[in-house]
């Protein structure tokens, strides 16, 4: 199935699952990928969570049969190994497994002719009535659809980044926002690939915003990451 079923009735096993006792299970790295540590403590969404980076010369498609395979055998009675979400992100594709009160998950997109880049993130599922309050929704288009909100906490500065899908135009889009953040300091106005992708950041006072904007088959994707910073 590529619905997100599995991962809701993941959840729902592990919120039942005793959590007490439970060890950090193995999520281990592709084969012969190259990994590096991204953060080991990262607070994301009132959870620590490690997050690791990897680059591989291996396809998307062997990465996520690696995963299917290691995660293949369900993590409690009744519950699917994994959940594989394909297109909810694009191009990202996404396979998560809920084990012992921990959240896995992989994500990983094309990268170079026929490698691949991802992430690995692990982290603990909250305590039943004590799971954060989710953070503000970004600006964006009328339509827009969030597909992603995740706040993060680290030594200095709090982070928001939101990925969203739209129907309307990348300009129609780079018009909204630069109308949107008039009044503050324009940092970055630039072309990544003409036609295709384009960036923007914007500062005023400790807060500072970057977004990307990349022109779909239907539409745009775009990423807010918004980061205040602490005063000193």
């Amino acid at each position: 199935m590529t619905t997100c079923r599995p991962l809701l009735l993941l959840l729902a096993m592990a919120a039942v699952t005793p959590l007490a006792i439970a060890r950090e299970p193995d999520f281990p790295a592709p084969e012969d990928a190259l990994v590096s540590q991204v953060a080991s403590h990262m607070r994301v969404a009132g959870r620590t969570m490690a997050v690791r980076a990897f680059t591989s010369a291996a396809p998307v498609a062997d990465i996520i049969k690696f995963y299917q395979e290691a995660w293949h055998d369900p993590p409690a009675q009744g519950a699917p190994g994994y959940a594989f979400e394909p297109t909810a992100i694009a191009p990202w594709k996404l396979l998560t497994r809920v084990e012992d009160g921990y959240v896995m998950t992989v994500q990983v997109m094309e990268y170079q002719p026929q490698g691949s880049f991802g992430f690995l993130a692990m982290g603990r599922l909250p305590e039943p009535g004590k799971s954060a309050a989710a953070p503000k929704n970004p600006p964006s288009m009328n339509g827009s659809q969030i597909m992603s909100n995740i706040s993060s906490e680290d030594t200095g500065k709090h982070a928001v980044t939101a990925m969203l899908v739209n129907k309307d135009s990348l300009d129609s889009n780079l018009n909204f926002y630069r109308a949107f953040y008039q009044g503050w300091r324009k940092d970055l106005d630039q072309v990544v690939q003409r036609g295709k992708m384009h960036a923007l950041s914007f500062t005023r006072g400790t807060e500072q915003v970057v977004i990307t904007i990349q022109a779909g088959r239907d539409g745009a994707h775009v990423v807010v990451n918004s980061v205040t910073h602490d005063l000193l």
